[in-house]
């Protein structure tokens, strides 16, 4: 009898043993298993530095830092206990995806993982190495989202595989919101979230600006095939694909490293729909265009019509690195950022340009040529080019900046090609005649070399506004949803509306982009020409919705691929306002962003953006005397260790009178020169022998006053205040600086 016991007891315990043993086993092999009772966690990887565990009975994941032991988790671990959140906005928090998505009628729903895939269908799961790949079904909405998720030294990496992804029935994805509450932040946590708001901006836990406006942004802007009758509000882009939070002792950056193109970042403060502070990123699959038909008559009407659902065929993928201590704060978020660019990017140091004599800051001048000018001959109406700066011109202003101590110079010039600004676009060195054609281009190129002066033309491959040199609207402009050439204007300052008096443009279409790019970078490099400066092409994306419809994700690998050949071509490209994907290919970059939008919601302004690209790319400033608080703006520029520019013409402003550029001010280089140079001098006895230097910190002293350290050691203190500031033993004069 005893022995009976015994042996039941025994093969009891053999059969419990083997059902866990098969769970691990069906684990490692890689196949589905039935999901753990009672909600435990199951190890699906381990670096050493970073653990993954997932929950199969809720499709959580915990990653746990090992050099701190801080927690990270997909959901609040005490969402139960939300008094604010109610109904569907308390069951997402339980929630790795929110679907955006609309009928054929383009009416709007929303779903979220937990109530739409767990409670309904529990999810797939796999092993895949050095992680676990989930699959989430929505049969309501009748998709198929498959994410998997992946540990490699001390990043993690979330990942829409979007080749697995199936929408079926009548509705379409508009957009998958990935790991939403990733790290959320309740009200006993102190930190701030991170969004890269022009210069970057943040936004305090608990803020109780619940009430405003959440964050919501593309990233690189809107899509910009599609029709704006207005622009709504004026404010910074997204230059780089990258958020974070700081919460207690450690912190998160995130990167979006594949998908970027069509991906958003938006944030949220606690008190608004629950009592949790969150930032996250989205993969954008459909845009929406509002058109005017038959507009101005009695039978005007709006229509709204969607673009196909598309995912630009590259997997969607957010890696998630983790810092601690001293380097859980935005400056360390944006120190490993700038390792990212290196190490994933190939992004690779360049020294600021050496001058002889000893260290320098370095100065962009741009000079405008030449500009479409209407004038009338016997009464006939006709459009000439009105000769704002000759290439004698730019040259004898180059010996002048050189005669009088400053080396380290780089020209740019845009309007030197023939027929001005805002004509065809350049495939060759073509130049015009009434600034000195070929002749005087191409000794203007020769001379400034010899001087050890960068000379770089500038170049639109993006915005036709006149057909020729091979390129025509009708067939090498981008089609908008309507499948008509995307034709743009620029906006009004006092109503912002489309400025018709202005000249319109189309935009040119990626391939089209790329031949133009390839053919001057060609014809340059045969001219002799070492450098070119870019404008449009590094600051813009946009889709074409072609029949074979292009998204962005499309237009951003057929660009890289395009400025990859062009970088091959020539020495060195500038890029002005640049993108992040523009980095790899850049010599230099130019009116970079230092400022953010300022939206209500956010609550400090910070350098992320100059700290990211410190000791990396040099950085040039917009014109400074284009700025209407030239002082506050020069502050500015040691406060972030960026380069200044200066934008000039060589003639009277008189003749800008009738051109497009008449609201120009403040651009004769002979009146403002000895501004300008008394400028520099006092930018570069702050900044000169920091040139080039990495940021390894910034902070907020008090108001109004700010530390920036760098890698040497020394540090600039910055008081924006109309007072003196008191720091530490020293005192800072109101407006001014101390560099220690």
């Amino acid at each position: 009898m005893k022995l009976r016991i015994w042996t039941a007891v025994m093969a009891a315990m053999l059969l419990i043993m083997s059902a866990a043993g098969g769970i691990e086993a069906n684990f490692a092999a890689g196949r589905a298993v039935k999901p753990a009772q009672g909600g435990e966690a199951v190890r699906a990887a381990d670096t050493g530095r970073l653990t993954l565990d997932y929950k199969p009975a809720t499709a959580e994941i915990i990653v746990t830092d090992t050099a701190s032991g801080a927690v990270w988790t997909s959901n609040p671990a005490d969402r139960e206990a939300d008094k604010v959140a109610k109904g569907a906005k308390k069951m997402d928090l339980a929630a790795q995806l929110l679907l955006d998505y609309v009928d054929d009628q383009n009416k709007p729903f929303q779903l979220n993982s937990f109530t739409g895939s767990v409670k309904e269908k529990q999810p797939g799961w796999n092993k895949v190495p050095n992680g676990v790949e989930v699959t989430y079904s929505f049969p309501k909405g009748g998709f198929t989202v498959p994410v998997r998720y992946t540990l490699s030294g001390d990043a993690l990496s979330a990942t829409i595989v979007t080749e697995g992804i199936k929408q079926q029935g009548k509705y379409k994805l508009v957009n998958i919101s990935l790991l939403p509450f990733f790290g959320a932040a309740g009200s006993a946590n102190e930190g701030y979230l991170f969004v890269p708001d022009g210069s970057g901006a943040l936004i305090n836990f608990n803020n109780s600006k619940s009430s405003y406006k959440s964050y919501n942004e593309r990233v690189y802007g809107g899509d910009q095939s599609l029709d704006y009758p207005s622009k709504t509000d004026s404010k910074e882009a997204i230059r780089l694909p990258v958020f974070g939070m700081r919460k207690d002792d450690s912190a998160f950056v995130a990167v979006i490293h594949n998908g970027a193109y069509q991906a958003g970042i938006a944030a949220e403060v606690s008190g608004k729909n629950n009592t949790y502070n969150n930032v996250f990123s989205y993969l954008n699959l459909l845009e929406f265009e509002t058109n005017l038909l038959l507009e101005g008559t009695l039978n005007e009407k709006q229509v709204t019509r969607s673009s196909q659902s598309m995912t630009g065929g590259v997997n969607y993928e957010v890696k998630y690195y983790f810092l601690n201590g001293e380097d859980a704060d935005y400056a360390g978020m944006a120190a490993k950022y700038r390792s990212y660019l290196q190490t994933e990017l190939g992004v690779k140091p360049i020294a600021a340009q050496a001058a002889a004599g000893g260290k320098q800051l370095p100065l962009l001048v741009d000079f405008i040529g030449g500009v479409k000018k209407k004038g009338t001959f016997l009464g006939i109406p006709y459009n000439t080019v009105e000769a704002l700066t000759s290439f004698k011109d730019a040259g004898h202003a180059a010996d002048r900046l050189q005669k009088d101590g400053i080396v380290n110079l780089t020209i740019r010039m845009e309007g030197w090609a023939a027929g001005g600004t805002k004509d065809e676009v350049p495939v060759s060195l073509a130049a015009e005649g009434k600034l000195g054609g070929n002749k005087g281009f191409k000794k203007l190129a020769k001379e400034l070399d010899s001087k050890g002066i960068a000379f770089y033309p500038v170049v639109d491959p993006v915005k036709l506004y006149e057909g020729g040199n091979g390129f025509s609207k009708f067939w090498d402009a981008a089609k908008g949803i309507s499948r008509a050439p995307v034709l743009k204007y620029d906006y009004r300052l006092s109503d912002q509306t489309k400025n018709k008096n202005l000249k319109h443009w189309y935009l040119l279409k990626p391939a089209a982009v790329n031949e133009a790019l390839d053919r001057f970078t060609a014809a340059a490099a045969n001219g002799g020409l070492k450098h070119a400066s870019l404008q449009t092409v590094g600051s813009m994306i946009y889709s074409d919705f072609r029949r074979d419809s292009q998204p962005k994700n499309v237009t951003g690998s057929t660009w890289e691929n395009g400025l990859r050949k062009a970088q091959s071509n020539l020495d060195g490209l500038l890029f002005e306002q640049p993108n992040a994907y523009s980095f790899p290919y850049a010599q230099s970059l130019s009116d970079v962003p230092l400022f953010a939008s300022g939206f209500d919601l956010e609550d400090e302004e910070v350098p992320f953006y100059s700290i990211a690209l410190s000791g990396l790319l040099p950085a040039y400033s917009e014109p400074i005397n284009l700025s209407s608080m030239p002082r506050r703006y020069l502050l500015k520029l040691i406060e972030t260790g960026t380069f200044p520019a200066f934008k000039f013409i060589a003639n009277d402003s008189a003749r800008l009178l009738g051109t497009e550029y008449d609201s120009l001010y403040s651009v004769d280089f002979n009146l403002l020169y000895e501004d300008m140079k008394g400028q520099y001098e006092q930018l570069n006895e702050a900044l000169g022998e920091l040139a080039g230097q990495a940021i390894t910190n910034h902070e907020k002293l008090q108001d109004g006053v700010f530390r920036t350290t760098f890698a040497s050691g020394k540090t600039a203190v910055v008081n924006y205040n109309n007072e003196k500031a008191a720091v530490g033993a020293d005192m800072i004069p109101a407006l001014s600086y101390l560099i220690r």
